[in-house]
């Protein structure tokens, strides 16, 4: 199932001929972040992760210079939290163009030092150069103990749940790519730290919402071979923010999930017998986890759309060609089209 989809399948094949160190415990795809052994006999393992702000900045996504020195950070304690682990600190790799303004320039460091600073880490070293494109590369690092949180391990029965409401990341990269007269959507998502102090107490999984709620879930099922039913129709897990977007875009609201610009939320999902107990603990620190549903045997993900219970095809939404982002779009489109028309709510 895992290799059906084509960003997972570049990954295997990237690699293939690469040897993976006898300290790293997690797998290909197993985990948001990379876990080795410190020594033997050591409490705790280092978890490590990497990501670069590149496309975003060349789309126009990220057009200020701040929210690319925040993104830059967040990007990274976010995997840092779907493991749970908390952070040591970052690297940081700055490519700059010549013809960037030095006022520029300081506003994505600024972006960065209030991001690091957020979390009571810091910015531990990296490297600068200049280049033809604009890229900013942050490396965390983050300890965790054994008991890190993976992708695999839930149960049919289990119930499933995410750090927030969905959504927002693909509204924002509508209102920036479409640049169309509508409100100012407020983007600047936070890793979510403190809550994964709770929630690796008891979950089974977790994986954070980096590509967007349906890619997360549909990574989750195809790791795990079970399914999710989400319990709720789609408006009621989205923000509100977002949802008047989607309005003002004239598109169904359910496609805010299926986009691949997420909004950095920790998807998990939590035994049914531990689920009070979690509740009282995030209470506790006035964290308010939203339910989504429950896990389910078969590999599938269903959700209501329209108030029908329909099953989406996780392999058509995460294979379709995004680099035209206008094409990307018309084609969720045509599919939802497909997807009201087949009243046998299989959604191929």
């Amino acid at each position: 199932m895992i290799d059906s989809i084509n960003e997972n399948l570049m990954l295997h094949k990237l690699t293939a001929d690469f040897c993976r160190s006898g300290k790293q415990v997690n797998s290909l795809h197993e985990s948001d972040s990379e876990i080795l052994i410190f020594e033997n006999g050591c409490e705790n393992y280092l978890a490590t992760t990497i990501d670069s702000i590149s496309e975003e900045i060349k789309t126009g996504l990220y057009d200020s210079p701040y929210l690319i020195g925040w993104m830059s950070v967040m990007v990274n304690l976010s995997d840092l939290a779907a493991v749970g682990a908390e952070p040591i600190g970052i690297l940081i790799s700055e490519i700059f163009p010549d013809n960037l303004s030095e006022d520029f320039i300081r506003e994505i460091q600024r972006g960065i030092s209030d991001a690091v600073k957020k979390y009571g880490t810091f910015v531990l070293g990296g490297d600068t150069n200049s280049g033809d494109n604009l890229i900013i590369t942050g490396c965390a690092l983050g300890k965790c103990r054994k008991k890190y949180m993976a992708r695999i391990g839930c149960k049919t029965g289990e119930i499933l749940y995410t750090t927030g409401k969905a959504g927002r990341g693909n509204a924002f990269a509508l209102s920036k790519l479409f640049k169309k007269e509508n409100p100012d959507l407020n983007y600047f998502p936070e890793a979510r730290i403190k809550e994964a102090v709770i929630i690796r107490e008891y979950a089974s999984c977790c994986m954070d919402s980096s590509d967007g709620l349906i890619f997360t879930l549909d990574q989750l099922i195809r790791l795990n071979n079970h399914g999710f039913e989400i319990g709720y129709e789609c408006k009621e897990i989205i923000d509100s923010d977002s949802l008047k977007i989607a309005s003002l875009y004239d598109i169904p609201e359910w496609l805010l999930l299926a986009g691949e610009h997420g909004d950095f939320e920790l998807v998990f999902t939590i035994p049914a017998d531990e689920e009070k107990e979690f509740i009282s603990s995030a209470e506790k620190i006035e964290f308010h986890p939203l339910r989504l549903g429950s896990v389910i045997a078969e590999p599938q993900l269903k959700i209501f759309i329209n108030k029908k219970l329909k099953t989406l095809n996780g392999e058509k939404i995460r294979n379709l060609e995004k680099k035209d982002i206008k094409r990307y779009l018309q084609e969720l489109l045509s599919y939802h089209e497909v997807l009201m028309q087949n009243e046998s709510v299989n959604g191929e």
